[in-house]
């Protein structure tokens, strides 16, 4: 059963049991209306005979079919007073009006009674409830009907989903679908669908640049070494001076690889799998101290650090993302001077003047200016970078140190 039949099921279920209720509660008042009004006769006819025995034939000129009732001794009723169809027995209690077929009753507290027949009644009870009964079924038909037009309707964008993603599944095209101007529930959820398309397409497109760029970057340094293996072969085995430099150009191609390349990407991998980290106070200056030093022994240089206070956070993402901005400042730029507090910690330097579309883009994979693909470096370190900060929920961003250079910054 489709998703609209249940609901215009529901619905139509819903509106049976509200007319079910309202019709019956207009019938049972209609019906107490009508027979309120007989029994006004059957209280007239009460207060006489309570009023005087003698009054039994005037009681029957109140309504036509009447008749007057006595208690026989066995505790039925006689009829002493107008006709009646013989059999005819008459249940009812003293002051109390009664309804016996087509026949209204009442007995007075003397054994004496009184009852009229009014057939009307019963035809207008039964042609109220024919009528009741053709509206409630008019009613029940038009609301199922109502219904399933009202979700198909509703439905239309669940339909365009549903289209759009057949066709997805057989062509293997990404699209969207079109919401319309509607603010209801499935327009939200056609919205969220093209949304998440849209990051579909985009971690595709990503993955497709990712490939793009590894097979980029890899094609040098297979070149070169596969240049030096066809040398070595060549001329190797004769010659031990080009047989070395053939070796070393190898080794040194293969390092750079790794160092420059595989490691990073493994790094980037790594990072990008993590879905949560422990946190600890970080103490700032004893990291300083730790990054100062480690500075010196690979790089030979003193890099001055400011650190005051405690960083809360995990321990191995914050020194690795500091080493990146530190490293890469050293590489393209002098003076590099950091500064690092419990919410904030920058790097400073001095070097090229970066324009902004340049700087928009420095924190994407394998993405390098122009003057620095000469260098070694595979363009992943501030990628590196980003991925850590939001792992850990951190804001990583640059922002040109006047008059020239660069600050690069994370936040919590």
């Amino acid at each position: 059963m489709k998703l609209r039949t249940k609901i215009a099921l529901a619905m139509a279920g819903f509106m049976l049991f509200l007319l079910i209720t309202s019709f019956g509660v207009a019938w049972l008042v209609s019906r107490q209306q009508i027979v309120d009004a007989r029994y006004d006769v059957l209280r007239q006819a009460l207060n006489l005979l309570e009023e005087d025995e003698r009054n039994r034939q005037a009681v029957l000129s109140l309504h036509e079919d009447s008749v007057v009732l006595e208690r026989q001794a066995n505790g039925d009723w006689g009829i002493i007073g107008g006709q009646a169809e013989e059999g005819l027995r008459f249940p009812v209690n003293f002051g109390e009006p009664a309804l016996v077929d087509d026949w209204f009753v009442i007995a007075t507290s003397n054994g004496l009674g009184y009852a009229f027949q009014d057939a009307a009644v019963s035809e207008t009870l039964q042609t109220l409830a024919t009528i009741f009964l053709v509206i409630f079924l008019i009613a029940v038909a038009m609301t199922f009907v109502g219904s399933l037009w009202i979700v198909r309707q509703g439905l239309i964008p669940l339909r365009r989903l549903e289209t759009t993603m057949e066709r997805i599944t057989e062509s293997g095209t990404l699209e969207t679908i079109d919401v319309g101007t509607s603010q209801d529930e499935v327009s939200t959820l056609a919205t969220g669908f093209n949304q998440m398309i849209g990051r579909v397409e985009g971690s595709m497109e990503q993955q497709r640049r990712f490939v793009a760029d590894v097979s980029h970057e890899l094609k040098t340094p297979l070149t070169v070494i596969e240049g030096y293996a066809k040398l070595l072969r060549r001329w190797g085995q004769s010659d031990p001076a080009v047989r070395d430099e053939a070796i070393d150009h190898i080794l040194t191609e293969s390092r750079q690889m790794r160092e420059d390349l595989i490691e990073p990407m493994l790094e980037l991998s790594r990072f990008s799998s993590l879905e949560e980290v422990e946190t600890e106070p970080i103490e700032l200056n004893e990291l300083a101290g730790q990054l100062t030093e480690r500075f010196e022994r690979s790089h030979g240089v003193h890099v001055p650090i400011e650190a005051m206070g405690a960083w809360q956070g995990h321990r191995d993402s914050l020194q690795r993302l500091v080493i990146i901005f530190i490293d890469n400042s050293l590489k393209y730029a002098t003076d590099t001077r950091v500064t690092m507090t419990p919410d904030r910690i920058e790097v400073r330097d001095h070097g090229t003047m970066l324009n902004e579309e340049d700087r928009a883009r420095l924190f994407d994979r394998f993405y390098r200016l122009d003057e620095a693909r000469d260098r070694s470096g595979s363009g992943l370190g501030l990628a590196i970078a980003k991925e850590v900060a939001d792992l850990n929920g951190w804001t990583v961003g640059s922002y040109a140190n006047a008059p020239d250079g660069s600050v690069f910054y994370v936040t919590k």
